[in-house]
């Protein structure tokens, strides 16, 4: 998709609900950036050899948010204004995630970019199901089914006001049919 028209997508959710696989869709269709949350983390994580399932060191989380911090400001300082941005996160119900997710959004605002706050849901067990693959542990995302269960059902997300976000169900839609429901929101499906 070639437009001159830029946009902010933010992809939110629980683990294992597509928001990789819907957002490397996305941005693909827009010719933009996936900043998939698993980017951010993955130097930290590689360097401990996560395997996504043990528990993290101490302190391991606060050793991302310079990266973090890094990818946002190269993002709002010096990423040409023609490039769209597709992120993706699970922010908890907390402060700090609502500060994450305003932070994307007056990006977009500065960047003169449509913004879409999107949010994924599944069924709890195809997620799960999703969980323990190939694909998700060689991209050191959390493996442990069980453990994830009791997350999502333990964890409150942060969840963007209603009148600015789109809420998807991801358990029986392909990726594809997602990219197209979100860029028929963004006014950008050809």
């Amino acid at each position: 998709m070639v437009s001159s028209e830029t946009y902010v997508v933010f992809l939110l959710g629980y683990p294992a609900v597509g928001k990789s696989t819907v957002g490397a869709e996305v941005a693909k269709r827009l010719d933009g950036v996936l900043v998939d949350n698993a980017f951010i983390f993955q130097p930290i994580f590689k360097l401990l050899k996560w395997d996504g399932k043990f528990l993290l060191p101490p302190g391991s989380w606060e050793r991302v948010a310079p990266i973090r911090e890094t990818v946002m400001q190269t993002i709002e300082e010096i990423s040409p204004p023609s490039i769209s941005y597709v992120f993706t996160d699970c922010l908890v119900d907390t402060p700090e995630s609502r500060g994450q997710y305003e932070r994307v959004k007056s990006i977009a605002a500065r960047r003169n970019s449509k913004f879409l706050a999107v949010m994924l849901t599944c069924d709890i067990d195809e997620q799960v199901s999703r969980i323990d693959t190939p694909d998700r542990i060689s991209r050191l995302k959390g493996s442990d089914p069980e453990g994830y269960r009791r997350y999502t059902l333990n964890t409150r997300l942060f969840t963007p006001a209603p009148t600015e976000t789109l809420t998807l169900d991801t358990t029986s839609t392909s990726p594809t049919a997602t990219a197209d429901a979100i860029l028929r929101k963004l006014g950008a499906l050809k």
